[in-house]
């Protein structure tokens, strides 16, 4: 998959974007047109990676190989000007946005608002809160948003440019794996007035990433090789962490299997069942914690143990706005005396 990443110019939600136009390698005859759009797909979270969805055809000012990349060079899309990208499907859940990448610079006072930051002086931020010059939507409904536009760039530098930034508002109230569009307006209009031509508004597709079980603590066993089990205090649950925030009542006790094992290379039909307690994190709405709910109070486990963790053929669960996913895992640990 293309993979890309994104760095300061993230401040323009900060800061404003409407500013002085750059010098830049564009094409300002002719109306503007659509280049490429992009998705964020960083899976940490972070908002960092981004992953084109969509690339205009046998059109030379379209980004290929982006050397400016701080991280390395990045290829956005294909070097072969005929070839285009397959539909993302990996936007990152409750972080995503999407980026729409033009040939030329847009009429800024038609896309996008300057607002005052509150507690800095004289200092404004981009916001489409009242120039809507998208429509989003996902699952077939209307999705509230914000972002800016960022007449800076070109298709060699990073991120690509000119744009609009265009994220939902709750990106959370969007279910995992949920086919999303992006449609431009009529407004979006060059510093001529000459708008998108009506082919080139879209929509543009997308889905969001389905919800995957992105870490264990401790780390979940490798199938293949089984390595010697961890040891943590008899006091720290284990934490499940999804790359999307979790309903745990999706997660039934019974979905999961706690045995007290011999050791981790024990046939775990010749251990000791103990019951599952499984709740949300309070600090990461994408994690939930498990513990044995025979322990001691204050603890979460026997104390001297090994343990043996793992989810029911078939088990599942759901994100907080009712998106599912598979969930098979096995975590095999020891707890201190």
């Amino acid at each position: 998959m293309n993979r890309a990443r994104i760095v300061g110019v993230l401040a323009c939600g900060v800061v404003a974007c409407g500013g002085p136009d750059e010098p830049t390698d564009l094409r300002p005859a002719g109306p503007p047109e659509v280049l490429a759009v992009l998705i964020s797909n960083d899976a940490s979270g972070a908002g960092v990676d981004e992953r084109a969805t969509f690339c205009k055809l046998h059109d030379a000012k379209r980004p290929a190989l982006v050397v400016a990349d701080p991280d390395g060079p990045a290829q956005v899309c294909p070097d072969d000007l005929a070839l285009g990208v397959p539909e993302a499907d990996d936007a990152a859940p409750g972080t995503w946005y999407v980026r729409v990448q033009f040939d030329e610079l847009l009429d800024p006072d038609r896309v996008e608002t300057l607002v005052p930051i509150a507690g800095s002086t004289g200092a404004e931020r981009g916001t489409l809160a009242d120039t809507r010059p998208v429509t989003l939507t996902c699952g077939g409904a209307v999705i509230a948003y914000d972002g800016y536009y960022n007449p800076g760039g070109n298709s060699l530098t990073w991120p690509v440019g000119p744009s609009l930034y265009v994220a939902p508002l709750a990106g959370d109230a969007i279910a995992t794996g949920t086919a999303c569009e992006l449609a431009l307006a009529p407004a979006v209009v060059d510093k001529d007035g000459a708008a998108v031509p009506a082919a080139e508004r879209g929509p543009y597709r997308f889905r969001i990433a389905p919800l995957a079980l992105a870490s264990t603590a401790p780390l979940a066993d490798a199938p293949d090789a089984p390595a010697p089990p961890t040891t943590i205090a008899a006091t720290s649950p284990a934490t499940l962490t999804f790359n999307a925030a979790v309903d745990p009542a999706s997660l039934p006790a019974s979905a999961l299997a706690i045995v007290e094992v011999a050791d981790c290379a024990a046939d775990p039909a010749t251990g000791t069942p103990h019951p599952a307690v499984i709740a949300g994190d309070a600090l990461d709405r994408r994690s939930l914690v498990v513990r044995a709910g025979d322990a001691a109070d204050g603890a979460a486990w026997l104390p001297g143990k090994t343990f043996r963790i793992s989810a029911a053929p078939g088990a599942t669960v759901r994100d907080v706005a009712g998106g599912e996913g598979p969930l098979a895992v096995t975590i095999c640990f020891a707890t201190a005396p």
